[in-house]
């Protein structure tokens, strides 16, 4: 198997282009310094506050007279309404915050309170190596003659931050190590003082600890409150050097071997969260280093090694930073593929280390934050960004961590309830465009282009039906059907009769876009946008698929069903493409990279080249006009690009579009962060790179479907099918040479194209031509190759 290492001659200068370390609920970005390091650090629960109920009741008394405004077209005085009467009170939600920064000086010679800057000072043969199938940071380097190794990781298995330093002479390391929770700047100097140092914002613009001092001589604390959610973190040094306590930091002296461990806690969880990190710490120090990284290493090689893929390339010994200046430099560069499937590899990497199955669910910048006021509140924007975060978790084999979203749609179910009945006197439950932490589903800001938007909720509940389709788990579906259901009960009262026989969501948006009305008025108000009519029917689908599969016989699904017909069909426009609103109407922003309309043919299932190949044409018009205007260049709204052109089965456009997103990310860590880092780009681009190379989204098995052309020969091994399956691809010069179904239930296996040879072990099984491919019957647990 190839090496799926992140190679670097030079730390991080900036955030987005440190190393990002996790376990799900302690997160860690490491510059890489050898000198006087940071090592920023967040710990998943920690947010601003507790939760606030922010429901607005006079909402439902401004509903009827909102709704009569939007048919009658009269959207600004129906925007005026909505402005007063529907924003949450107050208008925004808690948001995520940093938990501080660990700073350490090796071997420096002055006071560290002097030396809070990041410095490589006599540095020498410096190399930083990420291995992702083994979840381990190492950095070598020499100073002096000294050879020094640095290794780091965060184990989920033991809940700790491990850090340990060699040197190769003995008596060779000093340390200073203290904590800090202020502001930190990545801006360069200006002046001669400090020539290339970074500015940190003094400690006025910081948001201090109550405590901040060691325990002992081995022993650091750093404890306090943000708006009423206590959190603490300690840090235990053990070593064979020289302790000192000057009780604002730690000094070792004169030492050959040091390990540190980190454990942190809040509130949210621990009623004290300073015993609970003592605990920790107390609890790595008696396993040991070794140890506690055997564990670490079991199980996070274990789930990374699932799913590999394997693509040929000029890879080897060379750098991130040199690999990405060639790929850049040359559109054809060899060594692309190599860069792809290691982007891939780092998808996956940062689902492991971001989110873990009870950690918080991955928010805006997975679990990675640095700013005390962090854009967009580093929580969860739930019109795509949060849904995306997990678009990768089914295909690729790592389901187990898509429960911590399940965990928050729970906590959400709850929270909504009270939002659907006092601001909309329906049952059920919603949300709208955004939650937190705590599940609050009222709604975010006053921005008329997202904000009254309601269908956030019945999109992230859907992701409880793709794991049950992922894993026929009827024990699973048992337990989350009732969720799944009020979600969509919700629909069953909110949705109104627009006068021409349909049943729409009004008022809403298509978010977050713009139509321009024909007096100039722009307005994203709306009744019945296409996404929020593809979302319920998929919605109200489920929920009758799911009772059948149960054999419940609920009433409430005669009248899913019933509720189902009278939702607005997809409509294609005058110029063949996808219609985003009920009417043919003229965008504000032509290249909006919200692409929302096409939300039926990705992650949705109802436009597909078997059922609607109309429409999925329309999908292909649809993409053509925004990147005409310029959308989809970079980011999320590239990542979803790649996932709508690779269920287009357009293998040239997918491969182009991988490989902007893999050239254009702005950072040396592959971050999508040419901007403000959101993860959201990283994780969806990972699952459009293996929705090209299988799909099974219309209960047909598809191998390669939109195999990038420079993808000549490779190799994945561990991706999943819905029915349960998982599958390994092999293929040469651009085709199929074999693929090995392992399969998850009884029954005929579908695939498209063909048709194949398939043999159980040695045993050629019957294959019969159907349309659009060949079908053979397959057993459960049983391993099938087609050659």
């Amino acid at each position: 198997m190839a090496e799926y290492v992140m190679n670097y001659d030079e730390p991080a200068e900036t955030w987005n282009d440190a190393i990002p370390l996790g376990n799900g609920r302690l997160g860690a970005m490491v510059y890489g310094y050898t000198g006087s390091e940071r090592i920023q650090l967040n710990e998943d629960s920690l947010w601003y506050g507790s939760f606030i109920d922010r429901n607005n009741p006079a909402a439902l008394q401004k509903l009827a007279e909102t709704r009569r405004l939007v048919l009658e077209g009269k959207i600004r005085e129906a925007e005026t309404l909505i402005i007063q009467y529907f924003s949450g009170t107050p208008v925004s939600m808690r948001h995520y915050e940093p938990l501080g920064e660990l700073d350490i000086a090796l071997n420096q010679h002055t006071p560290f309170a002097c030396n809070w800057f990041p410095n490589n000072t006599g540095a020498e043969s410096y190399k930083a190596k990420l291995d992702l199938m083994k979840g381990l940071f190492t950095i070598c380097h020499t100073r002096d003659g000294t050879a020094y190794i640095r290794e780091m990781f965060i184990s989920y298995p033991d809940q700790i931050l491990c850090l340990s330093l060699t040197a190769s002479k003995k008596k060779a390391i000093n340390l200073d190590i203290k904590f800090d929770r202020t502001v930190i700047s990545d801006e360069k100097q200006t002046d001669d003082r400090r020539p290339g140092f970074f500015r940190r914002s003094g400690p006025w613009t910081g948001f201090m600890a109550d405590e901040n001092r060691t325990l002992d001589e081995q022993t650091l604390v750093m404890s306090g409150n943000s708006a009423g959610v206590g959190f603490s973190t300690v840090l235990r040094v053990v070593s064979d050097g020289e302790m000192e306590n000057p009780y604002s930091q730690l000094f070792i002296r004169n030492a050959t071997e040091v390990c540190l461990y980190l454990g942190a806690a809040t509130t949210n969880r621990e009623p004290d969260p300073r015993k609970a990190s003592m605990d920790r710490v107390n609890a790595a120090q008696a396993k040991g280093y070794k140890v506690l990284k055997q564990r670490h290493v079991a199980d996070f090689e274990s789930r990374m090694s699932r799913c590999v893929l394997e693509l040929p390339g000029l890879s080897g010994e060379l750098t991130v930073d040199e690999q990405l200046a060639r790929a850049q430099a040359d559109p054809h560069d060899p060594g692309l593929p190599a860069l792809a499937a290691l982007y891939f590899t780092f998808g996956r990497y940062l689902m492991m280390s971001g989110g873990r199955e009870n950690s918080a669910a991955l928010n805006l910048q997975g679990i990675w934050n640095r700013e005390f006021i962090p854009p967009w509140d580093c929580k969860y924007t739930i019109n795509i960004n949060t849904q995306m975060n997990y678009w990768l978790a089914e295909i690729t084999d790592l389901g187990e961590i898509h429960e911590s979203l399940f965990n928050l749609i729970e906590t959400m179910a709850v929270r909504g309830r009270d939002t659907a009945r006092i601001m909309y006197g329906c049952r059920g439950t919603m949300c709208h465009h955004n939650t937190d932490f705590y599940g609050d589903c009222a709604p975010q800001d006053v921005y008329m282009a997202a904000t009254q938007w309601t269908t956030g909720g019945a999109w992230l509940a859907l992701h409880l039906w793709e794991h049950y389709r992922f894993t026929l788990d009827k024990v699973f579906l048992e337990k989350w059907l009732p969720v799944l259901k009020e979600y969509a009960l919700f629909f069953l009262d909110f949705l109104s009769d627009d006068g021409k026989g349909h049943l729409v969501t009004n008022p809403s948006v298509s978010p977050e876009n713009r139509y321009i009305m024909s007096d100039g008025f722009d307005t994203p108000i709306c009744a019945g946008p296409t996404m929020d009519n593809q979302i319920i029917r998929a919605l109200f689908k489920a929920c009758v698929e799911a009772d059948k599969i149960l054999g419940l016989q609920d009433p409430l699904v005669k009248e899913f069903a019933v509720a189902y017909k009278k939702l607005p069909p997809n409509r294609i426009g005058s110029g063949g493409q996808l219609l985003e609103w009920m009417e043919e109407e003229q965008e504000m922003t032509p290249g909006m990279v919200h692409i929302s309309h096409l939300w039926g043919a990705y992650p949705g299932d109802e436009i597909n080249w078997r059922d609607t190949p109309e429409l999925l044409e329309a999908v292909r018009r649809s993409l053509q006009l925004r990147m005409d205007y310029g959308s989809g260049g970079d980011g999320w709204s590239l990542a979803w690009f790649v996932c709508e052109t690779a269920r287009l089965d357009d293998a040239q456009l997918t491969g182009k579009l991988i490989n902007r997103m893999i050239t254009c990310s702005g950072t040396r860590n592959f971050f999508n962060g040419a901007e403000v880092f959101q993860i959201d780009g990283n994780l969806g681009a990972a699952a459009g790179i293996a929705e090209a190379l299988l799909q099974s989204h219309t209960g047909i098995l598809e191998f390669l479907p939109a195999l990038p052309p420079s993808w000549t020969e490779g190799t994945v091994r561990g991706l999943r099918a819905r029915g349960g399956h998982r599958v390994d691809i092999i293929w040469k010069e651009g085709r199929l040479q074999e693929a090995v179904i392992t399969v998850g239930a009884n029954g005929n296996i579908t695939c498209r194209g063909g048709p194949y040879r398939v043999f159980q072990g040695d045993v050629e099984v019957p294959v019969e031509t159907v349309e659009h491919g060949f079908q053979f019957l397959a057993c459960a647990g049983k391993t099938y190759t087609l050659s």
